[in-house]
């Protein structure tokens, strides 16, 4: 829609007693390449298109959506939403800003590479692995593409457009003797394009997967008890990611139920400790021209050296925290109010060495490779599979085990940090919260936990 019919839509809605107004656009196409079994025989296709309108005064919020754009049906929904607000008009009318408009550094754009290519990196994929070993059974491997434009316009008269693209490929290999099943999967992710492509070397990537399939095959069971723990770098930020960011997220802290809430300036964690959220790196899968709210994106220091530096706040929730909006306004498409998300957020790299980590533990595991898992923000209370470990005794690595998990608490993990390698790498993701699944970017070095539950099989 034109700016004239933005403010008019505006106009109407102000006429009403409310203090803030919004309406966010959008059209946006996925395509999913998905190899299986040896073959690709189908891409998935979806589009979007729609508007969302939120509307609140002070701490009332309504929002609705609609997949039609003709007058009828947007007055039609302005009317549903405006129906239970007095005729007490509280703001002046909008006059919006001149559009600004973003648009994602892409070097290759989606059309630009075919889909024969596309097709023949996925089966080079399943070649590779495949002729790793015979125990390889199963190769997955996709492609995800998104290519989008949202507008949003607000009644502080902000008026936005960003044009986004996101590309996105994901392995899962394997592998299967004696009736026994093991996998290994990665995934990289970039805001751009099949530029991605000539940040990875396949070969290595998918042999390695594959390799690490074959011998979690022969792995013994993980051990029990609480033991130290070294965590190792990229996806291993997960539990930071989860057990921690979710909790500096204002969607709990403005309602005072995380377990970080009212904790500003306070020590929360070990001295190793410093966490940001930074939405404005390069082409990061996290990363926005402009949140979902049309505000910069930012980088926002939220643990330093152990203090609890910040939140991440939306438009909405700064009302109730009186607070610096952070950038962070985010939602999964124009079907979801957005709310504090995080973008791209990492543990910050130090000097400690990985040898000297390992040498200090008499026995305890060494988790490389994270899984999934879930918290509870407001205890705090986690839980995390490991993907991938090995023992540690008398200071060595040794046997590779399987089927532990990491069990703990948010403010303890925090505490327990030890020591920090400078190995910092990332790996990519969808959120899921109140706002739908996102995508994010999770890094971190390796790092040695004094201390955490591990739960074996």
């Amino acid at each position: 829609m034109n700016k004239v019919t933005l403010e008019s839509i505006f106009n109407k809605i102000l006429s009403k007693e409310v203090d803030f107004c919004e309406t966010f656009e959008e059209e946006s196409t996925t395509k999913v390449y998905k190899l299986l079994n040896s073959k690709l025989d189908k891409i998935n296709y979806n589009h979007l298109k729609g508007i969302g309108i939120r509307i609140a005064n002070n701490s009332d919020i309504v929002y609705g959506y609609s997949n039609k754009l003709d007058d009828n049906s947007i007055n039609n929904l302005v009317n549903n939403l405006t129906k239970n607000f007095s005729d007490n008009k509280k703001l002046d009318n909008v006059i919006l800003n001149d559009l600004k408009v973003y648009k994602t550094n892409v070097k290759i754009n989606h059309n630009e590479l075919s889909d024969d290519k596309k097709k023949e990196y996925l089966y080079n994929i399943d070649r590779i692995a495949r002729s790793y070993s015979d125990k390889i059974v199963q190769v997955d491997a996709s492609f995800y593409e998104y290519d989008g434009k949202v507008i949003i316009a607000n009644s502080s008269s902000n008026y936005v457009e960003d044009n986004r693209t996101l590309t996105r490929l994901i392995i899962n290999i394997v592998a299967e003797s004696n009736d026994k099943q093991t996998n290994s999967m990665k995934t990289f992710g970039l805001s751009g394009g099949y530029e991605l492509l000539d940040t990875i070397d396949i070969e290595k990537e998918v042999t390695s997967l594959a390799e690490s399939a074959v011998k979690k095959l022969t792995a013994k069971s993980c051990p029990s008890g609480e033991m130290p723990v070294i965590i190792g770098p990229g996806f291993g930020a997960v539990i930071f990611h989860e057990a921690c960011g979710h909790s500096m997220e204002a969607t709990t802290v403005a309602l005072g139920t995380s377990v970080l809430a009212g904790k500003l300036g306070e020590k929360v964690a070990s001295d190793k400790v410093t966490i940001i959220d930074d939405g404005t790196l390069n082409n990061y899968w996290g990363t926005t021209n402009v949140d979902d709210e049309g505000n910069q994106p930012q980088k926002n220091v939220l643990i330093e050296n152990g203090i609890l530096k910040g939140y991440l706040i939306d438009e909405l929730n700064n009302r109730k925290m009186n607070m610096n909006i952070t950038g962070s306004g985010r939602r999964e498409n124009y079907k979801y109010a957005p709310t504090s998300r995080m973008n791209n957020t990492y543990l910050a790299p130090s000097t400690d060495k990985i040898e000297d980590m390992i040498k200090s533990i008499d026995y305890g595991i060494y988790a490389t490779n994270m899984g999934g898992g879930s918290v509870d923000p407001v205890t705090g209370d986690f839980n995390f599979s490991v993907n991938e470990a090995y023992l540690i005794e008398n200071g060595k690595v040794t046997d590779m085990v399987l089927g532990g998990s990491l069990i703990g608490n948010t403010l303890d993990i925090l505490k327990n940090v030890e020591m920090v390698s400078d190995d910092l790498s990332f790996d990519t993701g969808f959120c899921g919260s109140k706002s739908g699944s996102v995508p994010v970017t999770i890094g971190e070095p390796t790092i040695k936990v004094s201390k955490i539950l591990v739960g074996g099989n």
